[in-house]
């Protein structure tokens, strides 16, 4: 499933430190939980994003201290049994190359019916600067929203990718250079952005030249999508 596999991807930029948990909670439309592990079993909640926290009308807190009533409140019993027994022999495998999926039925705040959610799970590494710590990273998305979340999913990777690919020719920018491709994205002409900038328009015109030679980029499409990935779009 294509999803599984940006999780895996998804999964590396946090092991690499690329993105951290809270991009991915904070872009994607989905529940994001990490557990705490001790000897490969989870032990607590340690991070739910406002998605989750909102649809399930709680808080990290709040699901720590329901304790074994939290699986009571939002989940079908004979469902949640089935699933915490694939997990903990997921856990006890400890092949942190594999990912434990299921699709389950949850109890969403203030809804009558259950909802169906697909759930990515997968053993992760995040290093501090103490220790390197094993969590277990939960992604659940409703079922109606999959596809969407697919393309989702593949912006957020493309757009790490392109930053990641494009930061060499960004960090030789200079402060000005920086703000006159901002003016351009905008739409801005060469005398416009004198004007602004209070240079001459022949100052600018070198600017554009050192900008495009800098960038190696000869279309304005180019130069706006570099524009919004390094935050020089003013909205």
């Amino acid at each position: 499933m294509e999803l599984d596999l940006q999780l895996h991807h998804l999964a590396n930029s946090l092991k690499k430190g690329d993105i951290g948990i809270a991009d991915i909670g904070e872009l994607l439309p989905v529940s994001v939980m990490l557990h705490d592990l001790e000897n490969l079993q989870p032990v607590c909640c340690s991070y739910m994003n406002n998605w989750g926290c909102e649809r399930l009308g709680t808080s990290v807190e709040e699901v720590n201290e329901l304790g074994e009533a939290y699986y009571e409140r939002y989940f079908i019993k004979e469902e949640s049994n089935a699933i915490l027994k694939g997990m903990s022999g997921y856990l006890l495998e400890g092949d942190f190359s594999k990912q434990h999926n299921f699709f389950q039925q949850v109890k969403l705040h203030k809804e009558i019916d259950y909802t169906w959610f697909y759930t990515m799970s997968r053993i992760i590494k995040l290093q501090t600067q103490q220790e390197l710590l094993h969590k277990l990273m939960l992604i659940s998305c409703p079922i109606a929203g999959i596809d969407n979340l697919v393309k989702r999913f593949g912006r957020v990777l493309d757009q790490d990718n392109y930053i990641r690919q494009h930061y060499p020719n960004f960090a030789k920018l200079t402060k000005r250079e920086k703000e006159i491709i901002s003016l351009l994205s905008d739409g801005k002409s060469s005398p416009e952005i004198a004007d602004m900038l209070f240079i001459s328009a022949n100052t600018v015109i070198t600017h554009r030249k050192n900008i495009v030679k800098k960038l190696g980029m000869k279309s304005f499409a180019h130069l706006v999508r570099f524009a919004i990935a390094f935050d020089l779009v003013k909205y």
